[in-house]
């Protein structure tokens, strides 16, 4: 039987594989875990509620021992009105764990809603800014026609013979069909 060595990968392969298992080792470790106190809620209210649990079942298990009152009467105090307290103040805890994650997360919802709405925001007034410039230009009249259109209305599409009018000063009145003086000017 051959026993085989493992041969040194050196060179700046062999570094940079070293990096990488330094940083993924940084990424396992636990004490970040703990780093933020809605953690340390749910390890509190996690551990008080078996604890009061496991005091009223003391309580009991002392109390069903022993057919006289007064010798049952330690066992309610410390095992059942303990062990009630403790429950009551898990629950209270891991409740306030859940609010801070409830908490977080609408937070987070707002702040991704919020920059959606003002991505819609700024598209809007870029179109807006290209729709106001283009209405500012875009009556026209044919050269003896009585009536103004828009530049982009079917009834003037593909005619040679147009002129930029002003519809207060002109005096003409609005085509019908694309009814230049919807846009609220």
């Amino acid at each position: 039987m051959t026993a085989t060595t493992p041969t040194h990968v050196g060179g700046i392969q062999g570094e940079s594989r070293f990096a990488r298992l330094t940083t993924q080792m940084r990424q396992l470790r636990t004490r970040t875990w703990f780093s933020s106190p809605e953690k340390w809620l749910l390890v509190v209210g996690g551990l008080l509620m078996p604890l009061g649990i496991l005091l009223i079942l003391l309580g009991w298990v002392g109390a069903s021992r022993t057919p006289l009152p007064f010798e049952q009467t330690p066992y309610l105090i410390s095992g059942g009105l303990l062990g009630l307290g403790l429950v009551f103040a898990g629950g209270f805890v891991y409740f306030a764990y859940w609010q801070t994650v409830r908490i977080r997360e609408s937070r987070e919802q707002t702040a991704e809603l919020t920059a959606a709405l003002g991505r819609l925001e700024a598209l809007l007034r870029t179109s807006n800014v290209a729709s106001d410039s283009a209405a500012t230009t875009t009556y026209v009249a044919t050269a003896n026609g009585s009536i103004f259109h828009r530049n982009d209305c079917t009834v003037v599409a593909g005619r040679t013979d147009l002129r930029r009018i002003d519809p207060d000063r002109d005096g003409l009145a609005p085509c019908r069909i694309c009814d230049p003086l919807a846009d609220g000017r």
